[in-house]
């Protein structure tokens, strides 16, 4: 079985402090309102796409962009882990994914020390393990 891990970054500053991003893509992508989404895969971080707006509608369409993988996961259970998100986002991505009907139980989790200091606070993820 694999985990499928990723999650959308609010502010860039963090992932330029760790030296995952230029100064000058930091600055630009704040400018932009641009927020990156960050895949977890083989031990590594690594840039996926980016998104363009609000934190809270970015990280719904994030979590609604992940629906054919999300209905091929494992029914038993679903994560949703974030460093200090607003409550209001944290339960629209929780509702989206009730909405579905498909998982038995959705878990809230705060993350982790190497999430958090990376990828800074707002950071929002859907973990989850994909079917073999």
């Amino acid at each position: 079985s694999l985990v499928r891990a990723s999650f959308v970054v609010d502010i860039l500053t963090y992932l330029h402090r760790g030296g995952r991003c230029s100064g000058v893509a930091a600055l630009a992508g704040s400018a932009l309102k641009l927020h990156p989404k960050i895949v977890v895969a083989d031990g590594a971080m690594r840039p996926d796409k980016k998104y363009r707006g609000k934190i809270g509608k970015v990280i719904l369409d994030y979590a609604k962009e992940l629906e054919p993988a999300l209905l091929k996961a494992r029914k038993e259970r679903v994560f949703i882990t974030h460093s200090g998100c607003d409550d209001a986002i944290v339960e629209s991505v929780r509702q989206y994914l009730k909405e579905l009907d498909y998982f038995d139980e959705i878990l809230v989790t705060r993350a982790g020390g190497v999430i958090s200091s990376h990828c800074g606070p707002g950071t929002l993820g859907v973990l989850f393990i994909e079917n073999k």
